[in-house]
């Protein structure tokens, strides 16, 4: 979860006609130290801290078309070869191959849904949840406190109630308001972010058929009544056929390209850092974070013989490159990167994948067995 300042504009001090005397030198040096004191104050005072800078819901209505959808997943995509910049990228296995090679923990909804761990060669941890989607699964945003998203008059990130709603994953999870057809998730991570003065997600956010938020500046996973899931930038027409959808960013990897900083134009193996051009206001810090071995989440989304599939990851001691060349390495074609930092985690039946403290968040994205 990252934040930035923002200093506001500060007005120029005016006076409409001259009030001094004639002669006077006290009053115009009084007034000259009132007004540096006043810009003293306003420049360091704490600011406001906010993530994106977009223009807002109501633009989202005016958007002619925003690459509406960049993944509509269709099949696998062949493997890669390894990278020849920056980090090396492994080769595409396969999700089946891949997943034998890793410690599988647990599974549930008829093995539709399964939690895996595995040691990647750097020494950090991956933890995954797999889904295969289909009628016996369901994914659905759940918000803390149960609270409602939605956007003030200039777009920006709001609860509709106007306050304030943070929990932990594990809090979330435990709550009467995450129970679905009366069943708690099997599993749920954190995923959207948020700015340091308002708690709600300021990505795009459809629950169940329900759009509160869009955020056409900020990629989004979608999936749609039809259980296909797509990754991109979706304008007000095209989230009207997700069901599901959570706004989250940067694309971590793009058409079977992993992202980086370490190039500026597409290569055969990678596409440059925010291949998408998202909004972030703080994109340098991204990138730090992406960068460095800084717990992150991602979501990959792929295809098998069976359809379409989805990859919720979280990883302790990777860089992003490596985050991304392990999804690529499973099948996945497009993964989005989500919440990072000590706002990482998920849960497993309620229990958390990794120990430690994390921070509180506003919403989770969570996975549920059909009924």
């Amino acid at each position: 979860m990252c934040a930035s300042a923002r200093s506001p504009d500060t007005d120029s001090l005016m006076y409409p006609y001259d009030y001094r005397p004639r002669g006077s030198l006290l009053r115009p040096l009084l007034i000259a130290l009132a007004a540096i004191g006043v810009l003293l104050f306003v420049f360091l005072s704490p600011q406001p801290q906010v993530l994106s800078r977009w223009a807002g819901a109501q633009a989202a209505f005016r958007v002619q078309q925003v690459a509406t959808v960049v993944s509509a997943v269709t099949g696998p995509r062949a493997p890669g070869a390894p990278g020849i910049v920056g980090e090396a990228v492994p080769q595409t296995v396969g999700f089946d191959r891949y997943n034998q090679a890793s410690q599988l923990v647990d599974s549930a909804a008829n093995g539709q849904v399964s939690y895996y761990r595995r040691s990647l060669p750097s020494g950090a941890t991956l933890a995954y949840f797999t889904v295969q989607l289909g009628p016996g699964v369901h994914i659905q945003v759940i918000n803390a406190d149960g609270a409602t998203p939605g956007s003030d008059a200039s777009g920006d990130t709001v609860w509709t109630d106007g306050q304030p709603h943070l929990a932990t994953v594990t809090e979330m999870v435990q709550a009467p308001y995450a129970l679905h057809n009366g069943q708690p998730p099997i599993a749920a991570m954190a995923f959207g972010f948020h700015g340091a003065t308002r708690t709600s997600d300021e990505g795009t956010v459809v629950i169940n058929g329900t759009r509160h938020r869009v955020n056409p500046g900020r990629a989004a996973l979608c999936i749609t009544a039809n259980g296909e899931a797509r990754l991109g930038l979706f304008d007000i027409n095209a989230i009207n056929e997700c069901a599901q959808a959570n706004g989250a960013g940067p694309m971590i990897l793009l058409q079977g390209k992993v992202a980086t900083p370490a190039v500026s134009e597409a290569t055969d193996v990678f596409v440059p850092f925010n291949p998408l051009n998202e909004d972030f206001a703080l994109l340098d810090w991204r990138k730090k974070i992406y960068t460095g071995t800084y717990p992150k989440t991602a979501i990959g989304v792929g295809a098998n013989e069976r359809g379409a599939f989805l990859v919720f990851a979280t990883s302790y001691g990777a860089t992003g490159v490596e985050l991304a060349g392990q999804l690529k390495a499973m099948g996945c074609v497009d993964a989005l990167g989500g919440d990072d930092d000590t706002s990482t985690q998920a849960v497993w039946r309620g229990t958390p994948v990794q120990a430690g403290s994390p921070r509180e968040v506003p919403d989770a994205l969570a996975i549920y067995a059909s009924q």
